[in-house]
């Protein structure tokens, strides 16, 4: 998954890049509002960090274009404005949280799950397709409620394309999703091309056949049992 930072502190900076990392996401890094609308305009991410006190603007500027033009994206606003209107005004802009600083990581973190439970409706931190389960919090996936070994790469593959089930994905986005978006296309591509070539050998030796579908030119798809 993919995640932006807009802060402008640095020693927080390093603190919530290190949990985002822990927690399996690529992240990109701002410290400007001008930055941060240029990445929000070029990239899309499952996670933004979002301060409000930024030298160049208001973060709640950003989070209207946010919540216009990439509604699915979780935003958590982190900010030394405690004050309840701030709050409120977050809320009802669509952030789907507020953190007021100074706050312990510990909580983020907490708040991270919550957020990303609700944005892809996981229940008991698992994510299952007919068979297939995944566990979004370790490198676990299981067939049949047998254990499926996968390397890291594919496990990502993996829970990218299930948490987006019935969504088609590009080869691009995968492969920014797991190496982030500073890639050489066709070294990735042919990369992922790879990769979902193991992952379908896995599968099918584990007795589950046609679960991620080829959109030739485009991507794959996850297509649960429960649509076909």
């Amino acid at each position: 998954m993919r995640a932006l930072i807009v802060e402008d502190e640095p020693l927080l900076i390093e603190d919530l890049e290190e949990c985002l990392l822990e927690e399996q996401f690529n992240v990109d890094l701002a410290q400007k509002l001008t930055k941060a609308s240029d990445l929000v305009a070029a990239e899309e991410y499952d996670l933004i960090l979002l301060d409000l006190g930024l030298p160049d603007g208001d973060g709640l500027d950003l989070l209207k274009t946010i919540k216009n033009d990439h509604q699915e994206t979780a935003v958590i606003i982190i900010t030394a404005r405690s004050e309840t209107e701030d709050k409120v005004k977050g809320l009802e802009l669509g952030s789907d949280d507020y953190l007021a600083k100074p706050f312990p990581i510990a909580e983020l973190r907490a708040r991270i799950h919550a957020v990303m439970r609700r944005k892809y409706n996981i229940n008991d931190n698992q994510i299952a397709a007919g068979p297939v389960k995944l566990n979004v919090d370790h490198i676990k996936l299981l067939v049949n409620d047998e254990p499926m070994e996968v390397t890291e790469t594919e496990y990502k593959m993996m829970r990218y394309l299930m948490l987006n089930k019935n969504k088609t994905i590009t080869r691009i986005a995968l492969a920014e999703h797991i190496w982030g978006s500073k890639i050489d296309d066709r070294f990735s591509l042919d990369f992922i091309n790879s990769h979902m070539k193991n992952i379908r050998k896995k599968l099918s030796a584990a007795g589950v056949e046609n679960l991620i579908k080829t959109v030739y030119g485009v991507g794959y798809k996850l297509t649960t049992y429960e649509t076909e």
